[in-house]
Parts: structure tokens; sequence; C-alpha cells
């Protein structure tokens, strides 16, 4: 999502006039746009922040931060930084020409988002073959440990003529591929019950004709097998779901306010295979969660080898300000975190060998992006 809203920020200081630079060496305004999911995320715009004080010392340079890091601080961020000329909320970055020239007059600027609104660009996009659509933003679920509905505000969902058409544009463009993104895709429409469920927005984006359709994420909580009957219904619509678990735990799931058991979420994964023959099941894991026991991270090993994944995205948790489970004891010790992060992810190398094994001597379709890093 924030690489979605940084080609958004791009768009905008396009259209006023502005030209996209690769360097901050090239630069007279620099942006962060920060994250907040995680402390590892925001530790890390921090250490950008102190790169970018050594260039404003050689001269002239704007600097903003924002994004959910912008929406959750504020203005402490100017207050911790005094690097940093003006803060950004959320959605925020429509304003975000503007602040450079509060700036430029002398001031301090802080702009939050509303909670409100869905961007609607211009963007200027990364890819040149992928575009991502936003259908919806926020989330009300509220999960214990989750800074997004903090961040982002509740569900939003964008109406549905908005994204076909955005689609169809990005198809006559040239794309061959969309991504349609939300906090939440399976929640679609429970904000607006007149822009229907999202499995009949898969119909529809599936008949513009465009060759690619992913989507993400995926919630447990929300998942209905109607949305499995539409990937299932379409060519174009990739075999693949990320659905994050987080824990094989059901003590540990229901301390994370999830809505959903071990044994629900088992039940999704066996249908999406048994609907979608051949469809790519990948999740989220967070280990050391507040209270997790040595028996609790066993079972969600055990789920590992049960659900036999494509990957796995796995972090240790850390506490976040505002959530609910910030305010609990961090109790499991970073040596432990770090050990069962390493167990997860050699368990799933050995597994997604194992998988991927079965790929031998197959043809199969690819889209290429464009060149790796490194």
């Amino acid at each position: 999502m924030n690489l979605h809203q940084s080609e958004g920020i791009r768009g905008v200081f396009r259209r006023a006039g502005y030209t996209l630079v690769d360097s901050i060496a090239e630069a007279d305004v620099v942006l962060f746009n920060g994250c907040m999911v995680r402390q590892k995320a925001e530790e890390k715009v921090y250490g950008r922040i102190g790169a970018v004080v050594e260039e404003k010392r050689r001269r002239r340079l704007i600097l903003g931060v924002g994004g959910c890091l912008g929406q959750i601080h504020g203005d402490l961020l100017l207050k911790r930084f005094s690097a940093v000329d003006f803060v950004f909320g959320s959605n925020g970055h429509v304003a975000l020409p503007s602040l450079v020239e509060s700036v430029l007059a002398g001031e301090r600027p802080v702009v939050m988002g509303d909670g409100c609104g869905i961007d609607e660009g211009p963007f200027v996009r990364f890819s040149r073959v992928s575009a991502m659509v936003t259908i919806s933003e926020g989330c009300s679920n509220f999960c214990s440990y989750c800074i997004v509905p903090f961040a982002r505000g509740p569900l939003r969902s964008r109406e549905p003529d908005r994204i076909v058409r955005e689609v169809e544009e990005a198809f006559s463009s040239g794309y061959r591929e969309v991504l349609l993104l939300g906090q939440n895709v399976d929640s679609y429409g429970r904000d607006r019950p007149e822009y229907g469920d999202f499995a009949s927005l898969l119909d529809r984006v599936a008949a513009t004709g465009i060759e690619r359709i992913r989507f993400t994420s995926s919630h447990p909580a929300d998942m209905t097998d109607r949305v499995l009957e539409a990937i299932a219904s379409h060519r174009n619509v990739c075999r693949h779901l990320h659905l994050a678990c987080q824990s094989g735990s059901d003590r540990i799931l229901e301390a994370m306010r999830r809505g959903y058991t071990r044994e629900r979420f088992v039940s999704i994964v066996r249908a999406a295979r048994e609907i979608v023959p051949g469809i790519n099941v990948t999740t989220d894991i967070i280990v050391g969660f507040p209270g997790e026991t040595e028996e609790d991270f066993a079972r969600t090993i055990d789920l590992l080898e049960e659900c036999r994944f494509g990957s796995v995205f796995v972090a240790m948790y850390s506490p976040r300000p505002l959530t609910e489970s910030g305010r609990l004891p961090d109790d499991v010790p970073s040596e432990v975190k770090r050990e069962r992060l390493g167990r997860v992810l050699d368990l799933q190398r050995r597994i997604a060998l194992e998988e991927n094994e079965r790929f031998i001597g197959r043809e199969v379709e690819v889209l290429i992006e464009g060149e790796a890093r490194g």
C-alpha cells in the first residue's frame, strides 16, 4: 500500500511541475513515505533521515516525512528531528506541493490525513507491466497487534466503476497485469453493500480482459468460498492466495483478536486447494507475540508442516503504539524470537524446495517485471 501511495505522491508532484530524480544528490525535495507496521520499518526511516542530515548541511534541501509514520507521530517528528521540514499523514499527500511552498515561506507545517478519502491519482507508476489499483483503504478489524486501523482509518471501499475504469485504462496503456490492493480485500463492500462483494468485483475486473489479476491481502476471518470460486472461474485471475495466519496456536490467535481458529484456517486452505487446483497459498507468521510459549510455537511449526505454504513472510513481534497488545509486556526475549524466526525460515526453505521440485519438467507462463537488484 505504501508503494502505491508513493506512486500517488510522484503523480502529485509531477502534476505540479516538479521533475522526479533518481538520487538525493540530485534532489531539492526529499520525501520519506514511512511504514509503521513493524518497528524495524519505522527505525529504517529514522536511519535514512540521519543520512539526509549530512546533505542538508552542505546545501538547501527540503525534507518531508509522512505516510503512516507521519499519521501516528505527527509533530513529534518535527520535535525529534530538526532536519525534518514538514510532516504529512497517510492520505495527506495531495497537499504536498503546497507544503513545500510553506517551507520556503519559513514554516514547518503538519498535515494529517482525515481517514476518509481514497487516492484517485494521478499516479506515476514504478512498473511498466504491473499496475497497482486500490479497491479499499483502511481496516475495521482491529487485530490486537495491528496499527493499520489507527494509521489508515476504518474500511472505505472504492466505487467499483472507478476501479474497473482504472483497470481498463491500465490495460489500454499496455499494462499486462493489475494488483488489486486493500488492507483486507475480502471485506470489500462491507461498508457499502450497494458496491457488491469482493467476488463480484473480481468478476467485473476479469471481464476487462486484462491478462493477469492478482490481489492482496486476504483475511481468514472474512474469506469466503465465493472468492475462491471467482478465482477458479477466470483464467486471468492468478492462482495465488496470500492468507495471513500469524500463528498456529488458538490461544495466541485469540489474544491477537484474529477472529478465527486454527481449524477454520486449515479448512480455508483445504477449500482453496479443492476449488482452485494448483493454487499457491502463502502466509504471514509472527513469532514472539506476548505470552507465546514453546508449546504455542510448536503449534505454528505444525501448521506450516500441515499446510505446506508456497512461501512464508515471518517477522518477530514488535509492540506498536495505540494497539491493545502494545500495552502487554513484551515478555518473549529477543534471542528466543530470533531463534524461532530462524526455525520457521529453515522449515519453510525445506517445504518450498520440496513443493517447487514438483515443477521440474513442467512448462509455465511467467511475467517478467524487470531485473532484480543485486
